[in-house]
């Protein structure tokens, strides 16, 4: 078992070790994650539904790169979490559009993105008024799924965020705003 949260540099606040002990530790057979009460309304809806699969995803540069390896993710039937960090929105647009060239959105249960940390164009930036914002390279990407999209989920290079293992199976619900683990990811 694999597991995409805080690492020996991230913060350790008693948000971001709750949600890693109640994977790692005191794991329950479901364990819902929401936003905390002071993240809850970054929450963005890209599209409304409920999904259910396993959990598969990671960095998105990363997840890119892998496309046509042998390390390339499955992801017919699956949730795909992705966030990223340092990527202006004209590279998430290309590695976005790229992951929907090659069919990895096709077949998925749904999307959940996390927290994209410095991935705005910068207002000083020349080019800022002619640049799509985050939401809007996710809407014209991912709005025309099938599946719930949700952005701004407590996962990423952020200092308040959960611990998602990979492989188990989750439910994401675009309407409580949720990710939920529905089986324990350790023994």
């Amino acid at each position: 078992m694999c597991f995409h949260g805080p690492v020996g540099t991230s913060t350790f606040n008693d948000y971001s070790i709750s949600h890693a002990k109640n994977i790692l530790i005191d794991a329950t057979p479901v364990y819902e994650m929401k936003n905390s009460y002071m993240d809850s309304d970054q929450i963005e809806i890209i599209k409304d539904g409920i999904g259910e699969g396993e959990l598969v995803g990671g960095n998105l540069s990363i997840v890119v790169s892998m496309i046509g390896t042998e390390y390339d993710i499955d992801t017919k039937n699956k949730i795909i979490f992705l966030e990223d960090v340092g990527e202006e929105p004209y590279r998430i647009d290309r590695m976005l559009t790229q992951m929907k060239q090659a069919g990895k959105f096709k077949n998925c249960s749904g999307v959940a993105l996390g927290v994209f940390k410095n991935c705005e164009k910068a207002k000083d930036d020349p080019e800022f008024e002619n640049s799509l914002t985050l939401s809007q390279v996710f809407t014209d990407i991912l709005g025309d799924l099938n599946v719930p999209v949700i952005y701004g989920l407590s996962f990423g290079h952020i200092e308040n965020k959960f611990t998602l293992p990979f492989g188990v199976n989750a439910k994401l619900d675009s309407y409580s705003k949720s990710l939920t683990i529905l089986e324990k990811a350790v023994e």
